[in-house]
């Protein structure tokens, strides 16, 4: 059996110091890892309430009367193919109440101001990218993009018959 010899000095100072001195390295960049995560969450809870907010005016744009938005953005025998509704168009008749409708086109959460664009498009492409006119009739595009500080949420549905 080994004997540990028995040297009862303790640690010297230089000793002590270079135990701290490493012990401080492998505790910096083990914590280093938590401030990328923290960044990396607080991004994506940004990203996740600016899709929920665009959720919100997608679903808010499908509940509102087909007919009238097909009148009013839609026209005629060659409507535009595409028609993009801000703020400003809370005032239009196609919407009920401007209020709601402002409500929703422009937002504030935790002191950040979201604020949507709706895209309405006639056309309606099916998974080949092909227009399809039999949907046309009963199907409006819509696409809605929430900006917010320096970024972007874009969703898409459709509005029917």
């Amino acid at each position: 059996m080994y004997k540990l010899p028995k040297n009862q000095q303790g640690l010297t100072l230089i000793e002590v110091l270079v135990s701290i001195t490493l012990l401080g390295i492998v505790l910096t960049t083990f914590l280093s890892f938590f401030n990328q995560a923290y960044s990396y969450t607080k991004k994506n809870q940004d990203k996740t309430i600016g899709i929920n907010v665009a959720r919100n005016v997608l679903y808010y744009m499908e509940q509102q009367d087909y007919n009238r938005f097909q009148a009013l953005y839609f026209p005629g025998k060659n409507p535009p193919k595409k028609v993009q509704l801000t703020f400003e168009n809370c005032k239009d008749p196609a919407f009920d109440s401007v209020a709601v409708c402002e409500g929703f086109f422009s937002t504030t959460i935790n002191n950040v101001n979201y604020s949507a664009i709706v895209t309405l498009t006639s056309d309606v492409k099916v998974d080949n990218n092909q227009i399809s006119h039999d949907l046309t009739m009963y199907l409006t595009g819509v696409e809605v993009e929430v900006k917010w500080a320096n970024q972007t949420a874009t969703v898409r549905g459709l509005i029917k018959k």
